[in-house]
């Protein structure tokens, strides 16, 4: 395979994810917004914040009225700003953009699902949506339309190494952005107080499972006990939610294995975190220290992608 397409369909997979990662946070950002409203308004100012810290670079422009909900700007800023790295216009763009530089390598359905979901997404940018309800229900379309995409992709592409790279994109910015995610997150949640307000405290370990789409698996697991001790255990170790990193690092080292057919350099970097993943020693189970584990998956994520760019796409 060229080193040109290989690299646009492992973008696609990034910027594709990237997208339907940003949709979910937004989403899921704002009904815990609305429902803690008038409560805990620093609590549900925190949680707009930190998007900024799980997407870094990204800015969000201020409101354009000092009344204005501060959901407002977020939602407008992440999801229709082009000229924001970490929006879902831009991401979903660079998407489209790879898949038309490689158009040869996809399938019929999964070009025709992400050019039909930009252009629905353009729409929205064009009408220039404001209020948050307006823009909660383009970004539910929006999010039906990446799945749609998705699902086209699952099951229209051959199982070959266009697939392959694709898949790894995917894989490598999930397993990046799930670690950004719980390290923005984690600190304030294991610090807070349960005694305070218990509806409240719930409410936000519930919702961080809904940000890194786990909440349905997680009860699958364990049922109704939402027990923080479980839920970090379950976002970090799970071996079948395809959302927690122990799966992640699996899926990102079965794709490099089978694109080089012997360990290169990412795999082997990969392969030693899924190895620590698999057999912790509790040292990064709670009480452990989670942030300098989960700054040690962003930086070995980091250097992979690095190291893939070396192997695969120099030219």
């Amino acid at each position: 395979m060229l080193s040109r397409v290989a690299d646009a369909l492992y973008w696609m997979g990034r910027y594709l994810e990237r997208s339907e990662n940003i949709t979910r946070l937004l989403l899921v950002t704002e009904d815990f917004s609305a429902e803690t409203q008038g409560l805990a308004e620093q609590v549900a100012q925190s949680a707009w914040k930190d998007l900024l810290a799980i997407f870094p670079s990204a800015h969000v422009a201020p409101a354009a009225s000092a009344f204005a909900p501060m959901s407002q700007a977020y939602l407008a800023g992440f999801f229709l700003d082009a000229s924001n790295p970490f929006s879902v216009h831009y991401s979903l763009r660079k998407a489209r953009e790879n898949a038309r530089s490689v158009r040869e390598a996809l399938t019929m359905e999964a070009f025709v699902a992400i050019n039909e979901t930009f252009h629905a997404l353009e729409g929205h940018a064009r009408r220039g949506l404001t209020d948050p309800p307006a823009l909660r229900d383009a970004l539910s379309i929006t999010h039906k339309g990446l799945f749609a995409t998705i699902g086209a992709i699952e099951h229209t592409f051959t199982r070959d190494e266009s697939w392959r790279f694709l898949k790894l994109g995917e894989c490598v910015e999930r397993v990046f952005r799930t670690a950004l995610v719980l390290r923005a997150k984690l600190p304030a949640l294991g610090a807070a107080e349960p005694r305070a307000d218990v509806a409240l405290y719930y409410t936000q370990w519930r919702t961080l499972l809904r940000a890194l789409g786990s909440l349905e698996n997680y009860r699958r697991s364990y049922g109704a006990r939402l027990e923080p001790e479980l839920v970090v255990s379950f976002l970090l170790f799970d071996p079948h939610s395809p959302r927690s990193l122990r799966y992640g690092t699996e899926t990102v080292k079965q794709h490099l294995e089978r694109i080089a057919g012997e360990p290169g350099p990412a795999a082997r970097l990969v392969g030693r975190l899924h190895a620590e993943l698999c057999y912790h020693d509790g040292g990064i189970a709670p009480g452990g220290d989670q942030a300098a584990f989960l700054d040690r998956v962003v930086d070995v994520m980091g250097v992979a992608h690095d190291a893939l760019s070396v192997q695969y796409f120099a030219t």
